[in-house]
C-alpha cells in the first residue's frame, strides 16, 4: 500500500451559506493567505483563485438546489469585505475552468 501525503494550501479558506429572510441564498466566505506561505506569488494566487471559484460554485449548485432564484457572495480577505451577486452564467463558465 502506498500512501501520498498531501500538501497543504498555503492559504485558509471557508464557506458557509443558508437562505435569508428574503429568500436570497448568502454565502459568506472568508480567505487568507497563510503566514508560512511559501513559493512564487503567482502561483499562489492561481491556486487560491482557483480554490475559491471552486468553493463558490460547489455553495451555488447547492443553493440552487435548493430552490434559491438570487445568489449573494460575501467574500472577506483580512479586512476587506466584497459583496457580489453569483449569475448563473457566471457559474456556466466557472464549471468550465474547474
Amino acid at each position: 500500500m502506498v500512501i501520498i501525503q498531501r500538501a497543504l494550501p498555503p492559504f485558509a479558506l471557508t464557506t458557509e451559506a443558508a437562505f435569508t429572510v428574503g429568500g436570497v441564498w448568502l454565502i459568506n466566505a472568508n480567505f487568507s493567505f497563510l503566514k508560512t506561505a511559501e513559493g512564487p506569488i503567482r502561483a499562489l494566487v492561481n491556486q487560491a483563485r482557483l480554490a475559491v471559484i471552486a468553493a463558490l460554485t460547489r455553495q451555488a449548485l447547492r443553493g440552487w438546489g435548493l430552490g434559491a432564484k438570487t445568489v449573494q457572495v460575501r467574500l472577506k480577505s483580512g479586512g476587506h469585505l466584497t459583496e457580489f451577486p453569483l449569475r448563473e452564467k457566471t457559474l456556466t463558465s466557472n464549471l468550465l475552468l474547474l
